[in-house]
Formats: structure tokens, C-alpha cells, sequence
């Protein structure tokens, strides 16, 4: 039986019904978690400044330095309709997140046919973390939707010259642009594509350059503004250079999750799929279209990582969650590897495929070094103990912002440090009879979000801790009546003077 005698005797198998089949798993395997997890760091960021007025709001992005603006507009527009729990926090990341289930569909349909959207549908509605930045409330999920459309978007120009298809790059280029600086990749890997089909496609080259310079318009006053700057700093100081083994190590969590929650099982899982992934990488015989679709696609996939990697051997820009918008490259390669094998064979590849990804969704949920900094539970049990003339001292500034968004108590809440500058703490605790330490030990997040677990905590091996609070620890060794710890938290409760 042919496909098409198939979809008039079966309508309900027809490619667009399997695809909306596709997104409502998607929505299944994501929204029912919206609110599991404690906010994160993070994500209290995207809250305190999208709460803040326009000014102030415009004011705390240009002074972090980090990302452009656009988000956090667009954030403010959610909070305003859904409201501050993590569920109307994390809502829009999840919408964009499903959204490019459908687009990755309608890209894989477009590359190469339907079935191959359909299979890079089904591995992306199930990718681990891709649902996992659906939980985020950060802009990574809009921007691996914007990528997928802008490809789109740029494949349609480039085979078909339309102006129509060059102005919906540069708007959407626009978009990207003033969402997130690694945003500028996605015209490097158009660029390199161009540059390897120069003989076919050198035509294209000025109508491209003239939408990226139509698209990079709406940036520059933010540019300008950032250039200006007084303070002229960069607030990801603390990603670490990344080694030859990161590379793999990132290609293997955008596919399945680098977890090793399910031990034999999960490396397994790992070879399977970088052994198909390495098939995939392998180009589609002959010259024509197929083979400059595997070209487009793989330079999406490989050129950012490495790019990234290479400069970070300067100073690091490198961390998965910036390259997550690689990741639908990565599925339409396997699909598109998939349209490739025998016949005979398609279908138990696809289920292999499919169970490898499943799985690898289901070690994430269940691998704790996936999961967030546990500050909805440090600041409950901070809550039911306190008492009256009790006070919290947290170890920095920067994290008063997500423990307030949890503590609802009347104690009151006093940071010991604010950037480089450290904080003498006895006069913090004058009035004290007892206080709370709370202390966020830092983990390594190239590979975010897989972070190392430290099961006993960190505080006693770490290197950069503060050495007022060291000595205010040793002189308060026989007062610490409590310690706990929770998932990226440590907390420590110690009697400073007799009530």
C-alpha cells in the first residue's frame, strides 16, 4: 500500500494530524512539571527585573551586560496575564517550547519531506533538555524556535530567491538579535553555508547581507547604550574554559541528557544514539538537494559548538544552555540519517531512537544533578524554625533575590557580601540571638543543566569562601545547633548570644 492510498483510506494517519499528535505530547511531557522544581537563580533574575518599571527595568538589564532586552519585555507581558508562581513564570518558556515542536515539523517537511518532520517532531517533543529549558523561565526555549523558523526562513530564500522569504529572515533575525547575543551564530552558520556553496548560491550573498544589516537596526541603540556604560563588564565571569572532552560531552546532552542516572542503561543510550549521530554526520550520497540539506543542517549543529569552544579558550563563553538552539539541527540530522537507511530497518531505528530519547527524558527527572537549587525547601525550613530575634544572613547579595521570592517569614534578611566587597558580621548579628546562614555552593555549569552533585556539601573544600565568615565560624564553633542541606544549599543555624 502506497503513503498516499494510505491517508485516503486512514485520514487520521495524515502527516498534519501525526504532528499535532506530536505537539500535544510535547505539552503532555511538559506542563504538568511547570511548578515541580524551586525557582532558580536565574530565573528569580528574569522575575525581579520583568516585575520592575520600564525604567528601572531597561537600567538592570544594560547594567548586567549579558543579554539584550527583548525577554524580559516579553516576560513582563506573562507575569501581567499569569501571574508570580513558578507556573505563570515558566508558562511562556513552555509555549515556545512546544511551538517548536510544530516548526520543527514544518522544517523537517520542508528539508526533506514529512516523514522526516515527523520523526524530528517526535525526538524533539521528547529531547531532555529541551524539556528541561521548557521549565526555565529564561529565553532559551523562544530562541531555539526563532532559530528553527529563521533556518527556515533562510533555506526558502536561498533555493527559491523570494523576497518575501529574505523578509521574514531579517524580521526574524531582527527578534533573535536583540533576544541573546549567541543569537549572532545563527547568521554565522548561513554564513559558512553560503561561503561552501559560493559557486551556486554567490548570488544570494548580497540579498543575505542586506537582510543581517536590515535586521541589525532595531540592536544598535542597545549597542550604543552599552557602549556607554560606566561600568563596562561582562557578568559571566564565572563559566570556566572549557577542555577538548566538553565538546562530545555537549553534543552527547543536547541529544539524550548526560545523565547517568540509569547507570549501564544510560551509557548505553549514549552509544546508541552518538553512533547513529555519527552516521548521520556522514554525507548523503550525490550532489543535489539532499546533500545540501545534510550541509546546512550540520553546520548548525557542529559550527557553534566549536566556535564557541575556540573562543572560550581565550575567555569562556561556553555553556550548553547558549548552544541549546543547536538542538533542532541535531534531530532533523537524524531524521533526515533515518530517511537514509533500508527500508527494512526504519522502523526498529526510529523506536530505538525514540526509547533512547524517552529514557533519557525519564534519567533527567529522576537524576538529582538535573534538578534546581532546592531554595523553595531552605527557605520553608528557614520559616517553620524561625523565631523572634532570629536573622538571616545569606552569603551574597545576588541571591537575596530568589530566597525572598520564598521566605515569607519576619525575619529579617541581611546579605555579608555584594560583589568583592565583604562584610564584617558581628555588627550584622548585634541584635541577634540567633541566625541563619545560608550558603549556595557553586558548581560547575558548562554542562548546565547537568550540574555535579556535592552530597556532603561544599562549604569546607571550597577555595574562594569567605574568610570573615571562616572566622566568624570559628569563633561560633560551640553555637551551631543546626545544619541542613538541601540541593545546592547549605544552612546553618547558631545561637550568637543567650536569649
Amino acid at each position: 500500500m502506497t503513503h498516499s492510498t494510505a491517508r485516503r483510506l486512514f485520514p487520521l494517519f495524515h502527516p498534519d494530524r501525526l504532528a499535532a499528535a506530536l505537539v500535544l505530547l510535547a505539552v503532555a511531557v511538559r506542563w504538568p512539571w511547570l511548578s515541580v522544581q524551586s525557582i532558580a537563580f536565574d530565573e528569580s533574575f528574569s522575575l525581579a527585573v520583568s516585575r520592575a518599571n520600564w525604567p528601572v527595568l531597561f537600567q538592570a538589564v544594560l547594567s548586567d551586560g549579558v543579554h539584550p532586552p527583548l525577554y524580559y519585555v516579553l516576560h513582563k507581558g506573562t507575569l501581567a496575564l499569569f501571574g508570580l508562581p513558578e507556573f505563570g513564570q515558566r508558562f511562556d518558556a513552555a509555549v515556545f517550547s512546544v511551538l517548536a515542536v510544530a516548526l520543527v515539523y514544518r522544517a523537517g517537511r520542508i528539508f526533506a519531506g514529512s516523514r522526516a518532520g515527523l520523526a524530528a517532531a517526535l525526538l524533539l517533543a521528547l529531547n531532555p533538555v529541551h524539556v528541561w529549558l521548557s521549565q526555565e523561565a529564561r529565553m532559551y526555549s523562544l530562541l531555539i524556535a526563532l532559530t528553527i523558523t529563521a533556518m527556515t526562513f533562510f533555506w526558502q530564500a536561498v533555493e527559491r530567491g523570494r523576497r518575501r522569504d529574505w523578509a521574514g529572515l531579517a524580521a526574524v533575525h531582527a527578534v533573535i538579535f536583540t533576544l541573546h547575543y549567541f543569537g549572532f551564530l545563527v547568521p554565522t552558520v548561513q554564513f559558512l553555508f553560503l561561503l561552501t556553496t559560493f559557486r551556486r548560491n554567490h548570488r544570494r550573498l548580497r540579498m543575505w547581507a542586506f537582510a543581517q544589516a536590515v535586521a541589525f537596526l532595531p540592536l544598535l541603540p542597545w549597542l550604543v547604550a552599552t557602549a556607554r556604560r560606566e561600568a563596562q563588564t561582562f557578568g559571566i565571569g564565572f563559566l570556566v574554559r572549557p577542555d577538548i572532552v566538553d565538546l562530545p560531552v555537549t553534543f552527547w546532552n543536547l541529544l539524550v541528557g548526560a545523565s547517568t542516572r540509569l547507570g549501564t542503561v544510560s551509557l548505553l543510550l549514549g552509544v546508541l544514539v552518538g553512533g547513529f549521530f555519527l552516521f548521520a554526520l556522514r554525507p548523503p550520497t550525490g550532489t543535489g538537494r539532499a546533500r545540501r540539506v545534510w550541509l546546512l543542517l550540520t553546520l548548525w549543529a557542529a559550527a557553534p559548538p566549536v566556535i564557541t569552544w575556540l573562543v572560550s579558550q581565550r575567555r569562556s563563553f561556553y555553556a550548553d544552555r547558549y548552544l541549546s538552539f543547536t538542538i533542532p539541527a541535531l534531530v532533523l540530522l537524524l531524521a533526515g540519517a533515518w530517511l537514509r537507511v533500508d527500508i527494512r530497518w526504519r522502523k526498529p531505528v526510529l523506536v530505538a531512537l525514540t526509547a533512547a530519547t524517552a529514557l533519557g527524558l525519564v534519567a533527567v527527572r529522576l537524576d538529582p544533578a538535573f534538578h534546581k537549587d532546592d531554595w523553595r525547601g531552605a527557605a520553608a525550613c528557614i520559616d517553620r524554625q524561625a523565631r523572634r530575634g532570629d536573622v538571616i544572613l545569606l552569603y551574597s547579595t545576588h541571591i537575596k533575590l530568589v530566597f525572598d521570592y520564598y521566605h515569607r517569614g519576619p525575619v529579617p534578611v541581611r546579605p555579608i557580601s555584594l560583589n568583592l566587597q565583604q562584610f564584617e558580621i558581628d555588627p550584622l548579628t548585634a541584635d541577634a540571638v540567633r541566625a541563619w546562614v545560608v550558603y549556595p555552593y557553586t558548581r560547575r555549569p558548562t554542562h548546565y543543566p547537568l550540574q555535579p552533585l556535592m552530597p556532603n556539601g561544599y562549604w569546607h573544600t571550597d577555595p574562594q569562601r569567605n574568610p570573615l565568615l571562616v572566622d566568624w565560624f570559628d569563633r561560633h564553633r560551640q553555637g551551631v545547633v543546626d545544619y541542613r542541606h538541601f540541593r545546592g544549599v547549605e544552612v546553618w543555624l547558631v545561637e550568637v548570644r543567650n536569649p
